[in-house]
């Protein structure tokens, strides 16, 4: 696996470029960007799971409701995923299916930043010469 990711300086967003071998690894490293973004300290130990199942009409819908769920679980019900265990994507049914641990968030939890919504701003998934590329951002 030979993922990446290039924080871009913006000014009322957050943003960065993705770069990865497969398009599961690319919505694997956009989710380490998400969470890299919101919280500082993790505990990468977590043992409960959730599953989390999508259907999109395209595989940037598909990222963006990726990754708005994980927000949405975090700000409104209170679980941090802390690391994707196992994601597929099907690229013909446009779905994705991924196991996430998960931590309850405790009171201390300090975020670095609080996420609005990821956008669909720049956003375009390319693959050339077997990588996928993406830009994310998002609004803060």
């Amino acid at each position: 696996m030979s993922s990446k990711h290039t924080y871009l300086s913006h000014t009322a967003d957050i943003a960065f470029d993705v770069e990865a071998d497969s398009i599961e690894e690319l919505f694997i490293e956009s989710f380490n960007c998400w969470l890299n973004s919101v919280v500082e300290n993790i505990s990468p130990d977590a043992e409960q799971k959730i599953e989390i199942k999508l259907s999109a009409d395209s595989l940037e819908q598909l990222l963006v409701d990726f990754l708005n769920e994980v927000n949405f679980l975090l700000t409104v019900k209170k679980i941090l995923c802390v690391d994707v265990e196992e994601l597929t994507i099907d690229k013909e049914k446009l779905s994705l299916n991924a196991i996430m641990k998960i931590q309850n968030v405790k009171d201390d939890l300090m975020l670095k930043e609080e996420i609005k919504s990821v956008t669909y701003h720049q956003m375009e998934i390319k693959e050339e010469n077997g990588k996928y590329y993406v830009r994310i951002v998002f609004d803060i």
